[in-house]
């Protein structure tokens, strides 16, 4: 069976994983709400994923900075060699540039940890959905103002 688009996908694949009551996901909500929510979901997964190996790759980066402690390596700048470095001081250089990114993905999880269900096309759904509820549900805030 070939199914329309996305949004008939994400249906089907509820319906497999729960039954019938899923096709019950219509209600208080559009398709740009499932997908946008669906987006923000994974995303979110993806990017706790990526935190935790940020984290042990920066553990891994300092215990190697121990070993290397003493060891000189040649400083680049422009292609050109510029100054002996230590190669500890190196791998904390990197250590510290994954910090910051880290950061970054911690500060962009917090503006996609918002929950668009009930939005609906333009001026969202005369039904009274608990999104405080449906937002504790999927790990989300409580939603856009």
């Amino acid at each position: 069976m070939k199914l329309e688009d996305v949004h008939m996908n994400i249906e089907n694949s509820l319906v497999n994983i729960i039954g019938p009551v899923g096709k019950k996901i219509h209600l208080g909500r559009s398709r740009n709400d499932l997908v946008t929510t669906d987006l923000r979901l994974y995303l979110r997964e993806l990017s706790e994923f990526t935190i935790i190996r940020l984290r042990n790759l920066r553990l891994s980066l300092a215990k190697l900075a121990k070993v290397y402690s003493s060891d000189l390596f040649p400083g680049y700048t422009h292609l050109q060699i510029a100054q002996p470095v230590v190669f500890g001081h190196h791998l904390l250089a990197w250590a510290e540039m994954f910090a910051r990114d880290e950061t970054r993905i911690e500060n962009v999880m917090s503006l996609m940890n918002t929950l668009p269900l009930g939005s609906a096309a333009m001026s969202g759904t005369s039904l009274k959905i608990d999104r405080k509820y449906v937002a504790k549900k999927n790990w989300l805030c409580e939603g856009f103002k």
